[in-house]
Parts: structure tokens; C-alpha cells; sequence
């Protein structure tokens, strides 16, 4: 009997401690189990099993800071800070719960509350990467809080033009039954070099209070010949409006203002608006829209004044690193004197390529085809011009600093010319080489 007791006795006391181990053991296994997920960064996992350690033991600081790792890992930003903040209540100096809060706050775009934890962990003088980390945290808050943003371009351009004023490739021009000889400049081509410098300032200002931001750009071009002076242009334009952004589109809609002068006399203006639409399809295929609609006013001639309606679409194909774009354009002028009238299609296509070593090579074709309203007073039958140009060249990458995006680009290109028109005054050929520097800031 006395044995039996015995033996009782230690049945119950093994079947005590073993529940006891058991109920340990299930307390502890998913709280292990997650540590070792996190640290093998199975965030997912490590999530699942901390929640369930949390519902056992949920004031436990270490396991708070670890499911407050595995929430922010998995997106879960908000459940992140309620974890981070139960490890404050039992610990409020822990730099590193006020790191991690910080980088959950920048998450969840409260920004004020982000620079309140960085600058609380800078004031415990924390080892030297920690700091620098906080700096580029602090760093990114503060840019991601301007409302004021200016980049812009800048390019210089040689070029060599085999035909400068557009001339006809004959100087016997036929008129009916007539025929007569051209004289002057333009009777017979002339070749001339070009330099030419294109300037483009953007502001772009963001209120996040908007659902826009607000664009405005300035362009200059002016282009000076060696020989023939009369052709030195000077171009000025601005455009100003709201831009909506989303992750599948970026829309504009702008107010158009330019002139363009002529050997430093007044030659034409132009006001009006636009609008143009990118939608991105997939990561490979893009389309772009626009419109335009503007006044021009011509001071040499007003019976050129007139009004301009255009209208492009087409897509945009990423193939790896190339580019191939098609571009369709429809055009309305509606001038003074319907002999400047004219309607005119057209289109585009280009590809880009990346080459070794910072290179890049395009090829493009494009092609237009006007036609005029009236007969022309003089010819007695309606113009209509044929245009085709191909155009190809290289492009190098000589320097750039991404940090600021700013760089440094040549870049060599010729553009032939093939003008085929009903009168022969407008039947020309040309070739443009030209080499470029261009600086983005």
C-alpha cells in the first residue's frame, strides 16, 4: 500500500510539471518562433506568430518592439506605432523605439511627429551612421516639404544647313503656262552655320492641400546665321497651369503666351492654351494626347493672322531599355486670307537605343502632307506640299549627379529634308547636321 502511495505520488507530481512545461511551452513557442522569423526576415510569419505571443503576454516590451518591426515590414503602419509606443510606456528614453517610430511616422506622411522622434534620438548623440541615417531622414522630410521646385535646360547647338532659306531645288519655276527664272537670295540654295542656344526654366509648385500642382515654363531660343542675318530668329514663350498626377496618368492643362522676332524685328504672337495626357497602359506600353488651340498675330503680314488648332495622339513602347514612339498629328489653320489656309497630317516614329559606355543612337521618320484651301493667286491651282524628313544620330552622357539630377549631354545629329510640292517654288531639299551640348539643372 505504502508503495503504491509511492507511486501515486510521483505520477501526479510528473503529470503537474509536464502540464506546466506544456502550458510554458505553448506560451513561448510563438513568441521564439517570431524572433527567429523576424531575424530571417520572414516578416509575414513573424507577424502571425508575434500577434499570437502578443494575446498572451501583451506588456512585454521586447515582444512589443519586435511585432512593432514585423507590422511596419508588412504595411501595417498603424498597428507599427500602437506597438512602438506600449514599449515607450515601460521604457520612455529608448532611442531605438523612437527611431522606429519615427521611420512609421514618415510612412503614415505625419512628418511633424517623424522630426520630433529623429530630433529626440540626435539629442542622445547616437553613433556616427545612426546620425548620418537621421540626417537623410531629416533631410528627405524637409524636401518633401517644399512647395517651391526650379529645374530647367540648357543647350548650345552648332549646325550646318545646306539650305538655309528653303529654297526650291529649281530656279525655273513654272506658273500655268508660264514659265519664269528666280532671282535673288532665294532663287538658288544657300548653305550657312547656325549657333543656337535654347534655354527652359521650370517652377513647379506643390501644395498638398491641392490635388494639382502648379506648373510654369519659360522658353528662349534664339538662333544666329554666320552669312545670312536675315534669318536670325528669336523665340520667347511661356506656359502656366494646374498638373494632375496620379499613378496611371499625368494631365496638364496650360495658358500659351509667345513671340518670336526676326532679325530683331517684331515678326509674330501667339496666345492661346493646351492640354496634354500621358497615360501609362503597363510598364511597357505609354500613350500620349494632346491639344492645342492659339491666336497667332503676324505684324509683317496680316493676312497671316490666324487661328491654329492641333490635336496629336499615339503610343509609346518600352522594349527592355529601347524606345519606339509613334506620333499622329491633325492640324487646322484657319488664316486672314484663306490663300494661308490650310489643312495638314502628319506623322512621326522614332526609336532609341542605349549603347555602352554613356551612348545612346535615335533614328526617326516623319512625314506631312498640307493642303491649302484656295487656289494660290498667282499659280492658279491649290498647294499642296509632301514633306518627309529622316533624321538620325548619337548621344554620350558625359557627366551627371543624380542626387541633384543634373547633367551633361552631347549629342550629334543630321535631319534630311525631302519637300515635294504642286508649285515648284516649294519643292526643296535640305540637309541639317548639328552637335549639341546640353546642361539639365
Amino acid at each position: 500500500m505504502t508503495q503504491f502511495n509511492f507511486i501515486a505520488v510521483i505520477l501526479i507530481a510528473l503529470h503537474l510539471f509536464l502540464g506546466q512545461a506544456v502550458a510554458a511551452e505553448g506560451t513561448s513557442t510563438p513568441f521564439s518562433l517570431g524572433k527567429q522569423y523576424v531575424d530571417q526576415g520572414r516578416f509575414e510569419e513573424a507577424y502571425s506568430e508575434l500577434h499570437k505571443a502578443f494575446r498572451l503576454d501583451p506588456g512585454n516590451p521586447e515582444l512589443n518592439f519586435l511585432l512593432g518591426r514585423a507590422a511596419f515590414e508588412t504595411g501595417r503602419y498603424e498597428e507599427a506605432v500602437m506597438a512602438y509606443e506600449r514599449v515607450l510606456i515601460a521604457d520612455p528614453e529608448a532611442s531605438r523605439v523612437k527611431l522606429e517610430l519615427a521611420r512609421t511616422h514618415l510612412k503614415l506622411g505625419t512628418r511633424e511627429l517623424a522630426k520630433q522622434y529623429f530630433k529626440e534620438v540626435l539629442a542622445t548623440n547616437p553613433p556616427q551612421q545612426v546620425w548620418k541615417n537621421i540626417e537623410k531622414f531629416l533631410a528627405s522630410i524637409e524636401a518633401s516639404e517644399r512647395k517651391h521646385f526650379v529645374n530647367g535646360t540648357f543647350t548650345f547647338g552648332h549646325a550646318w544647313d545646306s539650305n538655309a532659306r528653303s529654297a526650291p531645288v529649281s530656279s525655273q519655276i513654272s506658273a500655268g503656262l508660264f514659265e519664269f527664272q528666280l532671282t535673288g537670295a532665294s532663287a538658288t540654295p544657300e548653305s550657312d552655320q547656325i549657333n543656337n542656344t535654347t534655354l527652359v526654366l521650370n517652377h513647379v509648385y506643390k501644395n498638398e492641400e491641392y490635388p494639382f500642382l502648379w506648373k510654369t515654363a519659360a522658353t528662349s531660343y534664339n538662333a544666329l546665321y554666320q552669312s545670312l542675318h536675315d534669318l536670325d530668329v528669336n523665340y520667347l514663350g511661356l506656359a502656366t497651369g494646374p498638373v494632375f498626377q496620379k499613378d496611371n496618368y499625368i494631365w496638364d492643362i496650360q495658358a500659351l503666351g509667345s513671340g518670336v522676332d526676326v532679325e530683331h524685328d517684331r515678326y509674330q504672337s501667339a496666345y492661346g492654351a493646351s492640354s496634354s495626357l500621358t497615360v501609362f497602359f503597363s510598364e511597357k506600353m505609354m500613350g500620349a494626347f494632346a491639344a492645342k488651340a492659339e491666336e497667332k498675330n503676324n505684324y509683317v503680314d496680316p493676312e497671316r493672322d490666324a487661328v491654329n488648332l492641333l490635336i496629336s495622339a499615339g503610343p509609346i513602347l518600352l522594349i527592355g531599355d529601347n524606345r519606339l514612339s509613334l506620333l499622329f498629328s491633325k492640324e487646322r489653320e484657319s488664316a486672314e486670307n484663306k490663300v494661308n489656309s490650310y489643312d495638314r497630317f502628319g506623322w512621326k516614329l522614332r526609336y532609341d537605343h542605349p549603347l555602352p559606355n554613356d551612348f545612346a543612337a535615335f533614328a526617326g521618320l516623319g512625314y506631312t502632307s498640307t493642303d491649302y484651301d484656295t487656289r494660290h493667286p498667282f499659280f492658279f491651282t491649290y498647294r499642296r506640299d509632301d514633306v518627309q524628313e529622316l533624321n538620325g544620330g548619337v548621344s554620350r552622357l558625359l557627366w551627371q549627379d543624380k542626387a541633384s539630377s543634373q547633367a551633361l549631354i552631347m549629342q550629334l545629329g543630321h535631319t534630311y529634308t525631302y519637300s515635294e510640292s504642286n508649285i515648284g517654288l516649294y519643292t526643296y531639299r535640305k540637309n541639317v547636321t548639328e552637335l549639341s551640348l546640353t546642361v539639365s539643372f
